[in-house]
């Protein structure tokens, strides 16, 4: 993740260097995120662009391909340049995250709080809209969605009672919806690794697991894709 990165950065870098010496008003995206790794934005502004990038994969997404179309000139940003870009904006070099905190009942699930869409019948809903639509109680299971670069997670959470459930990870390639079958999915409790299965049938099921904190992670064989904090209370 760090390379591609800072992939993202030179190409920024050097397709606005390309224009600046010309009348043409360089592209307002590329040029606030210049100002921003220059430290040139104001203190406000630059952290909303930094919240916003947090949330908006799309917009990075955008700046890539439109950066790919550029002609690549020789200057590069110096070594110091990029350093300060990796510490200001560390978020991007870490796994996706998605959180899930859940509270188990006899026979349903209460959503305390998530950052993925959960599926309300056939709508995906975001947590905001559950929580302004007063919805917070699942009977039986939960499914909850999260699109991480270029994969999508469907998280499923079963009640089996006695505070245990069962936890089912289906992995999908983002734009083709194609199942992937060579990742790894990893059930991790106190750093301790409890279970970890290869997703060769498309899902990985982790069974009778007990009410507690768990971090789930999915992972190619040289990087780790996403990362899931799992918090289901009694």
């Amino acid at each position: 993740m760090q390379d591609h990165f800072e992939r993202i950065i030179r190409m920024v870098y050097q397709n606005w260097k390309q224009s600046e010496g010309r009348n043409e008003e360089a592209h307002p995206d590329e040029e606030t995120l210049i100002c921003f790794i220059e430290g040139r934005l104001p203190a406000e502004e630059a952290e909303r662009l930094k919240a916003h990038l947090v949330r908006c994969e799309d917009c990075m997404e955008a700046i890539i391909l439109s950066m790919q179309a550029a002609e690549m000139p020789k200057e590069e940003p110096s070594a110091e340049l990029l350093e300060r870009v990796r510490k200001m904006l560390a978020f991007e070099l870490k796994p996706s995250l998605l959180e899930i905190v859940l509270r188990l009942k006899e026979k349903a699930f209460e959503i305390i709080s998530t950052t993925g869409d959960v599926l309300v019948g056939h709508e995906l809903v975001p947590a905001a809209v559950l929580r302004s639509r007063s919805i917070k109680d699942f009977k039986d299971e939960v499914n909850i969605l999260k699109e991480f670069f270029d994969i999508r997670a469907e998280i499923k959470i079963e009640n089996i009672g006695a505070n245990t459930f069962n936890l089912s990870i289906l992995v999908k390639h983002r734009i083709t919806q194609k199942v992937i079958k060579d990742l790894r999915v990893t059930l991790i409790k106190d750093n301790t690794e409890l279970e970890s299965y290869l997703t060769d049938a498309g899902l990985v099921t982790f069974e009778h697991v007990l009410a507690g904190k768990y971090t789930v992670e999915i992972s190619r064989v040289d990087s780790k894709l996403a990362c899931v904090l799992l918090d289901i209370r009694p």
